[in-house]
C-alpha cells in the first residue's frame, strides 16, 4: 500500500497554550490548515487548484505523495523567503521533531508571520512575540518533562501521581491562576485517572473551571502584552495625546473589559460601545442605544432613498422598518453575534467623531469582538454539559483583566516616559 501523508500540525487540547486554530476562529478567520489551503485554491475565474475533498482527506487520514506534493507546492507559493528561513531555523527543531501534540509551533508561526507582515524593516521582537515565545518554550519544557516522568515511572499509577504533582508546581510557577483552583482541579484529574472513570458532575465542574481559568490566563496576558506594544506604537506616532495616565492605569483595552454581576456577563463589544456613547450626545449626555443603532449601515447596503416602496408602504413605514432592523442587529452584536467586517467598519466610521483615528477604532472594535467570541466559546462548554454551578463560579473570572494589567502598569509607565 502506498504511503499516506497527512498535513497540518497535531494540536493539543491542553489549556496552558490553547490551540492556535481556536484563536484564528475568534478573529473570524479560517481556523485550520484545510481552510487556508481551500482559500488559496480559489482563484478568480479559474477552476479549483485542489479539490476540497482531497484537502479534508489530507488533514484527517492522509493522501498520496502526489496529492501531498500539490498541496505543498500551493503553500510554498505564498511563503516568503523570510518565513521559509524561519521554518528551517535551528530554533524550531524541538517543535518540528517532537511527535507529541502541541500548540506552540502554530503560535510561533502566527507571531513570526505577523511580524514580517507588519514590519518592512528589521525590528526586534515585540513584547507580544516574546510572550508567545516564552509560553511555547514552557509548553515544550512541560512536554519533555512529562516524557521523562513517564520513562522513569514504574507503573501508570505512579506516573499519574508524579505528573499531577509536577503540573501543580508548573501552573503555580507559570500562571496567575489561583493556587487553590489548581490544587482542586488537578486532584480531580488525578482521581478520575486512578479510577479510570469520568469525573462526577461537581468534579467535572472543578476541572472545566481550571481549564477555563488557564485559557483566561493565556489570553489576558496576551492582551496585556499586545496593549503594551500598541501603546508603544501610538507613542511613536504621536497618537496618545493627553491619555498617558489613563492608559497606564487601564491599558488600551480598558474601555472594553467585560463585567459580571455574578449572574450576567456584559461582553467586551457592548462595554466598548457603551463607553463610546457616553457624553456623545449634542448636549453632553449619553446617546441612546436606539440612536447608536442608526449608525449601522442600511440593510443589504441599499440606500433607502433609491429603493422602491413595497405595495402599500409609505416612506415613513420604510424608515421605521429600517430603524427596527438596525436596532435588532445592534442588539445581536451586543449579545455576541460577530458583525460582518464591512458592516462593522461602516458602523465605526459613522459613529466616530470628527478627527478620530478611524482605522485604530476599527482595530479596537475587532479586538472587542474577538474577545467576546472567546468568552462565549468558554461559556458554551459549561452549558453543553449542564455545569450550572461551575458556570456561576467561573463567570466572574472573565472580569479579571484589570488584575492582570496591574502587573504591567510599570512597563506601561516606562514606555510613556522613555
Amino acid at each position: 500500500m502506498a504511503e499516506k501523508i497527512r498535513i497540518g500540525l497535531p494540536e493539543s487540547a491542553f489549556p496552558f497554550m490553547p490551540p492556535a486554530s481556536k484563536f484564528l476562529a475568534y478573529l473570524g478567520m479560517s481556523g485550520d490548515i484545510a481552510g487556508l489551503v481551500n482559500k488559496l485554491s480559489h482563484r478568480p475565474e479559474q477552476p479549483l487548484l485542489i479539490d476540497p475533498k482531497t484537502v479534508r482527506k489530507a488533514v484527517r487520514e492522509g493522501v498520496s505523495p502526489r496529492s501531498f506534493a500539490q498541496i505543498k507546492d500551493l503553500l510554498d507559493s505564498v511563503a516568503t523567503p523570510e518565513i521559509n528561513e524561519y521554518i528551517n531555523s535551528s530554533y524550531l527543531l524541538p517543535w518540528m521533531e517532537t511527535r507529541q501534540h502541541q500548540n506552540g509551533l502554530s503560535w510561533l508561526f502566527i507571531a513570526r508571520g505577523e511580524h514580517l507582515r507588519i514590519f518592512q524593516d528589521p525590528r526586534p521582537e515585540t513584547l507580544t512575540e516574546q510572550f508567545i515565545k516564552r509560553r511555547a518554550e514552557q509548553e515544550m519544557e512541560l512536554i519533555q518533562t512529562g516524557q521523562e516522568i513517564r520513562e522513569n515511572s514504574p507503573s501508570p499509577e505512579v506516573f499519574d501521581q508524579r505528573l499531577c504533582e509536577y503540573l501543580i508546581d508548573f501552573f503555580k510557577q507559570h500562571t496567575e491562576v489561583e493556587p487553590a483552583l489548581i490544587d482542586q482541579g488537578l486532584q480531580v484529574w488525578a482521581a478520575s485517572k486512578s479510577r479510570m472513570a469520568q469525573p462526577h458532575k461537581d468534579e467535572a465542574g472543578l476541572l472545566y473551571g481550571l481549564y477555563t481559568r488557564l485559557r483566561i490566563d493565556f489570553y489576558y496576558q496576551l492582551l496585556c502584552n499586545l496593549s503594551l506594544d500598541l501603546i508603544q506604537w501610538f507613542k511613536e506616532s504621536d497618537g496618545i495625546g493627553k491619555h498617558e495616565q489613563w492608559l497606564i492605569e487601564n491599558s488600551l483595552f480598558g474601555e472594553m473589559v467585560p463585567t459580571s454581576d455574578g449572574r450576567n456577563l456584559t461582553l467586551p463589544f457592548e462595554q466598548l460601545i457603551d463607553t463610546w456613547r457616553q457624553n456623545a450626545a449634542p448636549g453632553g449626555g449619553a446617546l441612546s442605544w436606539a440612536k447608536i443603532a442608526q449608525s449601522l449601515p442600511d440593510p443589504q447596503g441599499i440606500d433607502p432613498e433609491k429603493q422602491s416602496l413595497a405595495p402599500g408602504q409609505t416612506r415613513d413605514d420604510r424608515k421605521a422598518a429600517i430603524s427596527k432592523n438596525k436596532q435588532s442587529r445592534l442588539r445581536e452584536w451586543r449579545q455576541g453575534t460577530r458583525p460582518q467586517p464591512d458592516q462593522l467598519e461602516q458602523f465605526v466610521q459613522n459613529l466616530a467623531p470628527d478627527g478620530a483615528d478611524v482605522p485604530s477604532l476599527i482595530m479596537i472594535a475587532n479586538i472587542a469582538c474577538s474577545w467576546g467570541a472567546f468568552i462565549l466559546d468558554e461559556l458554551a462548554l459549561f452549558e453543553d454539559y449542564n455545569l450550572t454551578g461551575a458556570l456561576h463560579e467561573t463567570r466572574p473570572a472573565f472580569a479579571l483583566y484589570p488584575s492582570y494589567w496591574a502587573d504591567y502598569k510599570t512597563q506601561a509607565a516606562k514606555i510613556m516616559t522613555a
